[in-house]
């Protein structure tokens, strides 16, 4: 069907809400997005998954444009298209999962016909691949760029963040929870985190699998 390019995550819930699917030479020139809820036996060592989908289904899919903003009102779209269950919620909430692999719904998520319409036109999606690359400011100076972002594919929530501090800390790269991190800047491309540098040397080492 094609391979994953990118994720979609909301801003104020940190979940992945979409996956961004480039289909090369099956659907030239298109990229598609899916509920990550349709995932199915991922292997994460051979980069492969199952997706209980059809063709038809896919190419059938509502069309996004991949430089231009994804609206709330597309994804509801997007979902109904997939026969998946849409929530969301407070910061920290947890996406409900779909007909295909069940996933726990968090206290305080709303159903997508219960949402209130001035948010459904809100915007609060951001690309994995836009945040790469991001400054990590500390609070006394600069600690490192989001190197990426680990994500829990149990709920599909992101739960820290993988800082580069090559810049002042050679060869080394950490993990930071979202937790620590105080306000995101989009206009400047910085993340600002509660840690001082020193605190930052304590932090616990990315050390990805083989």
């Amino acid at each position: 069907m094609g391979s994953i390019c990118d994720l979609l995550f909301d801003d104020e819930t940190w979940v992945v809400r979409h996956l961004v699917v480039d289909t090369g030479h099956w659907l030239p020139g298109r990229q598609v997005l899916l509920p990550p809820g349709v995932v199915q036996n991922a292997d994460w060592n051979s980069a492969s998954a199952a997706v209980p989908l059809t063709s038809q289904q896919v190419s059938d899919s509502p069309s996004v444009e991949s430089d231009r903003p994804v609206s709330r009102q597309m994804e509801i779209e997007l979902y109904q298209h997939f026969d998946v269950p849409y929530y969301w919620g407070p910061a920290g909430a947890t996406l409900a999962g779909s007909g295909y692999t069940p996933m726990p719904l968090a206290a305080g998520l709303v159903p997508m016909d219960q949402v209130d319409t001035d948010d459904v036109k809100r915007n609060h999606l951001r690309s994995v691949n836009e945040v790469s690359g991001y400054t990590i400011q500390g609070t006394d100076d600069h600690v490192g760029h989001v190197e990426g972002l680990l994500v829990d594919d149990e709920n599909w929530s992101i739960q820290k963040l993988i800082v580069d501090t090559r810049n002042w800390w050679p060869g080394k790269k950490v993990l930071i929870s979202r937790e620590l991190i105080r306000e995101i800047s989009w206009a400047e491309a910085t993340v600002s985190v509660g840690l001082t540098q020193e605190q930052i040397k304590g932090s616990q080492l990315f050390e990805p699998t083989s």
